[in-house]
């Protein structure tokens, strides 16, 4: 007899140790944090045609990782520029980094700047198939797009004090 015969016979007449083996073999380690799925797992969307929305997917969009990516090198330009506008004269805007600055200076500014960066764009991508999730991302690309441009309005006029 095959082994797929008696693997079938086992299952019709209730062979608990078969089920018991097949449930320890799955079970017997914790699932890993990082495993081969983490970077290039499958699930791509819901397992079923109604599961669109509010779901966790193991690899993402072109669409998602350029906002995801836009809004990092993004942020990172605003740190740089805004770095500039400070050794200019300029003051920080924001008042949650303006004391950054004042308690830390640069290095913390920078520290602070770019870990809440990474955190949150984290929090974004893991769920940007959930409700708003996207829209919400989106919106933080065209504001930190906005502020780019207004950073290099003022290094312009910075240039150009005439106008």
């Amino acid at each position: 007899m095959s082994s797929a015969t008696l693997q079938k016979l086992n299952t019709l007449m209730g062979d608990e140790h078969e089920a018991d083996r097949r449930d320890a073999d799955r079970r017997s380690q914790p699932t890993r944090v990082f495993s081969r799925y983490s970077f290039f797992g499958r699930r791509r969307g819901g397992r079923r045609d109604d599961e669109s929305s509010n779901i966790y997917v193991d690899r993402y969009t072109g669409k998602e990782w350029f906002l995801i990516l836009g809004v990092l090198v993004l942020s990172v330009l605003d740190m740089v520029f805004t770095l500039i506008h400070l050794d200019a004269g300029g003051t920080e805007a924001n008042p949650i980094m303006d004391w950054t600055l004042q308690t830390g200076g640069y290095s913390l500014f920078k520290a602070v700047k770019l870990i809440t960066t990474v955190l949150g764009l984290s929090v974004l991508l893991l769920h940007v198939r959930f409700r708003r999730v996207r829209a919400l991302l989106t919106f933080t690309f065209v504001v930190y797009a906005a502020l780019f441009v207004f950073h290099l309005y003022l290094v312009f006029m910075r240039h150009n004090p005439a106008l």
